[in-house]
C-alpha cells in the first residue's frame, strides 16, 4: 500500500487545491502524487520523498483521524461516510477527521458535509491535532480482504468501535405520478464480475418496453462502451434513452429522480439506498444480505450458483491472477481460505486488465452466465406492481 511523506526543499507547491509549504512534513497515499514528485525530482530536487510504515494504534483516544486506503469506489466512499457519520453521532469523540479521500472528496464534503477533511495530503502539524491515527485497513482485519471477501464496511467499522450504524436517508425529488413510469437500469460496475451482460439488458428492454420507458445509465468506462456496442440496435429500435452523467452531481440528480431501478453492486446502488429508491439488485458475486441491510425498498434477485470453489455470492469483488490463470474463484480453482493465507496479495493483481476484462465480457463467469432471465422477469414484474400500489 502506498503511504509516504513529503518534505519540500525550497519552494511551496500546489497539488490541485491543496497547498504545501517548505520546511513542513506532509503525509499522503496518493500514488499519482508520488509519481509526479518523483519525476520532478529528476529534473531538480523539489522535495524529499520517503516511504512510511503505517503503525497500529495502541489505544483509542477522543480525537480520531480516520485514514482511508489509497483507492476505493463510490460505493465504498458512501459506506465509509456512513461509518464516519455514525462515529460522529455516537458522541464518543470530540473530533473526527478523514484523510486520503481525494478520489471521492465531494461525497465526504458535499453530500455528507464533513468538515475535517484532508483529501490528498495532511501535514505532520495537522496530525498532531488528533490523538488517534487510525488506518482502517490496517486495524480492521476484515477490511484488508475486501477485494476477496466483501463485507459491509460501515458495519465493520461500527463493530470495531462498538457503536450503532445509523440509517441515513436523503430527501427525494418529487416524481409526478402522471408521468410515464420509467425503469432506470444501472448495469455497470468497476468489475466485470459485477456488471450485467448485454443479453440481460436486451431481455429487460424486450419485456418491459411497451409499459415503461427504459433508461440505461452508463459512464465512460470500457464496460459501458462494450455494452453500448452490444445493445445499440435495441436502443434504436425501441426508443430507449442512454444517460451518461458527466459528474457525481449529475449522477445524484439522476438517481434522486428514479422511479424504479435495476442495479448491480456499484456506486449507484449505494446512492439509491440513500435516497430510499425502489428497485432490484441483481446479485452476482456479492450478497444482497451485505449490500441491502439498510434498504427495504430494493429487493435482491438471488444468486444461487454453486461450483466446487464457490457457493452463491462468493464475496469476490474483481477478477485476480493466481497460478498463471486469471478469473474468479471457480476459474482459478482456488478458495478464499487459500488467498487469505498468502503473504503477498499484490501479485494477485499483476495481469493485463484490458485483455482479461475483454475476455470475461465475452465469456462471463459462471454466476453471471447462469442468471435465470425468466425468474428475473417475474421478480421485476412483481416488484413493479408493488411500487405502483405504493403510488396509489
Amino acid at each position: 500500500m502506498a503511504y509516504f511523506s513529503i518534505s519540500l526543499v525550497e519552494e511551496s507547491f500546489n497539488y490541485f487545491s491543496e497547498h504545501m509549504k517548505p520546511n513542513q512534513k506532509y503525509f499522503s497515499k496518493d500514488i499519482s502524487l508520488w509519481k509526479y514528485l518523483n519525476n520532478k525530482n529528476k529534473d531538480k530536487p523539489l522535495c524529499l520523498l520517503q516511504r512510511e510504515v503505517r503503525l497500529k494504534t495502541l489505544s483509542i483516544g477522543k480525537k480520531l483521524l480516520i485514514c482511508l486506503p489509497p483507492k476505493f469506489g463510490l460505493g465504498d466512499a458512501i459506506e465509509y461516510s456512513i461509518a464516519i457519520k455514525s462515529l460522529i453521532e455516537s458522541k464518543k469523540f470530540e473530533r473526527v477527521g478523514v484523510a486520503y479521500c481525494s478520489n471521492h472528496t465531494n461525497i465526504f464534503r458535499d453530500l455528507f458535509l464533513f468538515s475535517n477533511i484532508y483529501p490528498t495530503i495532511i501535514s505532520e502539524e495537522q496530525t498532531m491535532e488528533y490523538d488517534t491515527i487510525f488506518h482502517v485497513t490496517l486495524e480492521i482485519k476484515a477490511l484488508k480482504f475486501q477485494k476477496y471477501l466483501r463485507s459491509n464496511i460501515a458495519k465493520e467499522i461500527s463493530k470495531y468501535f462498538n457503536i450503532k450504524t445509523i440509517n441515513i436517508k436523503f430527501k427525494n425529488n418529487q416524481i409526478k405520478k402522471k408521468k410515464k413510469k420509467i425503469i432506470s437500469v444501472f448495469p455497470i460496475s468497476t468489475s466485470v464480475i459485477r456488471s450485467l451482460p448485454g443479453k440481460i439488458i436486451q431481455f429487460i428492454i424486450e419485456n418491459f418496453k411497451y409499459d415503461y420507458k427504459i433508461k440505461i445509465i452508463l459512464d465512460d468506462s470500457f464496460f459501458s462502451k462494450n455494452l453500448l456496442n452490444y445493445i445499440c440496435e435495441d436502443i434504436k429500435k425501441n426508443n430507449c434513452e442512454i444517460i451518461k452523467p458527466k459528474n457525481i452531481e449529475e449522477l445524484i440528480e439522476e438517481i434522486s429522480n428514479v422511479y424504479f431501478g435495476i442495479f448491480v453492486d456499484s456506486g449507484p446502488l449505494h446512492l439509491a439506498k440513500l435516497y430510499d429508491k425502489y428497485g432490484i439488485l441483481v446479485e452476482t458475486s456479492v450478497s444482497g444480505n451485505i449490500l441491502l441491510d439498510n434498504s427495504n425498498k430494493i429487493y435482491s434477485f438471488k444468486n444461487d450458483y454453486v461450483s466446487n470453489f464457490c457457493s452463491g455470492p462468493c464475496g469476490l469483488v474483481d477478477i485476480f491472477s493466481y497460478n498463471k490463470t486469471v478469473g474468479c474463484y471457480e476459474t482459478n480453482k482456488v478458495s478464499f481460505n487459500e488467498i487469505r493465507n498468502l503473504e503477498n496479495l499484490k501479485k494477485l493483481n499483476r495481469f493485463n486488465k484490458f485483455e482479461k476484462n475483454t475476455y470475461f465480457v465475452a465469456n462471463p463467469v459462471g454466476c453471471i452466465k447462469k442468471i435465470n432471465v425468466n425468474n428475473l422477469f417475474k421478480l421485476i414484474k412483481a416488484k413493479l406492481k408493488e411500487t405502483q400500489c405504493e403510488d396509489l
